[in-house]
């Protein structure tokens, strides 16, 4: 089974563990997230849902406008 695959079949849980590794607000956690977001973006391009993935996006940096550091992170993983 091809990577994206598996993911597609545990898409929400991914969503929650991204939230998860934001709230811990560590420098490494916020990696892993973005790492996570990165493949998320992957998905949404395979599934031809970009504008929903660019919507929850959206929403995720409106939630989370106080963390500059992740923030930071997704405008450099161009996300």
């Amino acid at each position: 089974m091809l990577y994206l695959d598996h993911l597609a079949m545990r898409e929400k849980a991914v969503w929650k563990q991204v939230e998860a590794h934001i709230r811990k607000r560590q420098p490494k956690d916020y990696d892993r997230a973005v790492l996570l977001l990165a493949d998320l973006h992957d998905l949404a391009i395979r599934q031809e849902d970009e504008t929903g993935f660019q919507l929850t996006m959206e929403e995720l940096r409106k939630r989370r406008a106080a963390k500059e550091s992740f923030l930071r992170r997704l405008t450099k993983a161009k996300l």
